[in-house]
């Protein structure tokens, strides 16, 4: 297990070294201007666009998956790995698009725990764990609660995307601008969504008009049962 988490720590130094290469620096203003624009784009309309985040989510959920699975397979061929990760990937991104609860839960979970992540950074297995934990009981809690969950987690996402960009952009990398930039898109996302993805309503009333039906057919049984 410790060494899944010295993996995850490797993995996570090398991207903060190609982030601080000159290569990187070269293009960081076009690549933060494309992330700033779906990053708002999440935001607005992160509910909206739920069946293409749900395969997202479902794809890096599955090929994170292929990875551990192969990863205790001690499977060393890198070939391996990329075709069992896309393998992977591709499965549960059909499946997020066809079932559409487990979607749900593959993009909330998916959701969690780059959250969990960004804010966590995991360096030890319990850590690794608590971030893999937290994002199950997000998807968890976004299969009972689809609209808000997802409002909400869009919107953060968006946010972080957004104002960190917005950051590099701007040169305000340093606390707390780039927290503050990303607070703000994720609150203005949120009240946005919530504005616009309002809950149907005719989809209520036929509940209601279900209700109504099942009550006074079990009112019609036990007349008929106190006549007999």
């Amino acid at each position: 297990m410790e060494e899944i988490s010295v993996t995850f720590s490797d993995l996570t130094d090398i991207i903060d070294r190609v982030g601080t290469s000159d290569a990187f620096n070269k293009f960081s203003t076009i690549v933060c201007s494309v992330i700033l624009i779906l990053g708002i784009m999440n935001c607005i309309l992160g509910y909206r666009l739920l069946r293409f985040w749900m395969m997202t989510g479902g794809f890096l959920a599955g090929a994170g998956i292929g990875f551990l699975i192969l990863y205790f397979m001690d499977v060393d061929q890198k070939s391996v790995y990329l075709g069992g990760m896309l393998l992977s990937g591709i499965l549960l991104a059909v499946i997020s698009f066809l079932i559409y609860k487990a979607g749900v839960f593959m993009l909330a979970a998916a959701i969690g725990w780059a959250i969990s992540i960004w804010i966590i950074h995991p360096t030890t297995s319990a850590s690794f764990f608590a971030c893999v934990l937290i994002g199950i009981a997000l998807g968890t809690i976004a299969v009972k609660f689809c609209r808000q969950v997802l409002i909400v987690s869009t919107s953060l996402i968006g946010g972080i995307m957004a104002g960190m960009s917005l950051a590099r952009i701007g040169n305000l990398d340093s606390f707390p601008y780039g927290i503050g930039m990303s607070a703000g898109f994720a609150l203005l996302g949120i009240l946005i969504q919530f504005a616009i993805n309002k809950p149907n309503e005719d989809e209520d009333e036929e509940e209601d008009s279900g209700d109504e039906i099942s009550c006074e057919t079990d009112e019609d049984t036990d007349r008929f049962s106190d006549d007999t």
